[in-house]
């Protein structure tokens, strides 16, 4: 089977080289417009994964051969909680280093995750449960089990949560099934225990990290 860098317009199935994984042709768009970048956005990302290796070939699309140097922004969404703030997302290179400013959080730890979807039609609740693709049980960013959103607790002090930290689970690649982009930051109520709870709280320990109520949450988008 060929290498998706060196298809034809004849070529039916192709394997992209970093993975060996099986794409099959024709896709909505071509590998040239792919690698000239004039196709973009969320449409370019299924489209365009055969091709992902390919990029680095003369001209290629800007803004994935720099994926390296996308940020990502959250800023959170109204709420009756008097909870506002926003959180800063930058790769660098196979980390994302998060960066938060928060206030009208009570004093104490809060989970902070990242959720599946970023609807908030029906306010924090639509955003659905933890960004999970893996199917494994809650942890926190150094466990070694998590879903890939478990982002663990920050710190309020005199209303103030303000820091940074690093995660090596989490993207901003889009061609990654990790990515963040399009989803949403949720901060809760109570301390995240986790996955550690034990007895009566075991099993939503390893669902939720029994970190209660959805105090807070915003999209997340990438920022100039």
């Amino acid at each position: 089977m060929i290498d998706c860098c060196k298809i034809t317009k004849k070529t039916k199935k192709c394997f992209r080289k970093s993975d060996k994984k099986i794409f099959s042709l024709p896709r909505r768009f071509t590998k040239k417009k792919c690698i000239e970048g004039s196709v973009k956005g969320f449409t370019m990302q299924s489209s365009c994964k055969p091709f992902k290796d390919c990029i680095n070939q003369k001209g290629g699309n800007k803004f994935l051969k720099n994926k390296n140097n996308i940020n990502a922004v959250c800023v959170l969404h109204y709420n009756n909680n008097n909870v506002t703030g926003t959180i800063n997302f930058t790769q660098e290179k196979d980390k994302v280093k998060v960066s938060y400013n928060i206030t009208g959080l009570k004093d104490g730890k809060h989970g902070f995750h990242v959720h599946e979807y970023g609807d908030l039609t029906d306010e924090c609740n639509s955003a659905c449960s933890h960004f999970n693709p893996d199917n494994t049980n809650h942890g926190g960013r150094n466990s070694k089990e998590r879903h890939v959103g478990d982002l663990g607790n920050i710190i309020s002090k005199k209303k103030l949560a303000k820091g940074y930290f690093y995660d090596k689970i989490i993207s901003l690649d889009f061609f990654s099934k990790n990515c963040i982009i399009g989803r949403s930051i949720i901060i809760h109520e109570g301390e995240d225990d986790l996955g550690k709870g034990k007895g009566e709280k075991k099993e939503e320990s390893l669902k939720t990290g029994n970190a209660g109520k959805r105090l807070a949450c915003g999209v997340i988008g990438v920022k100039k």
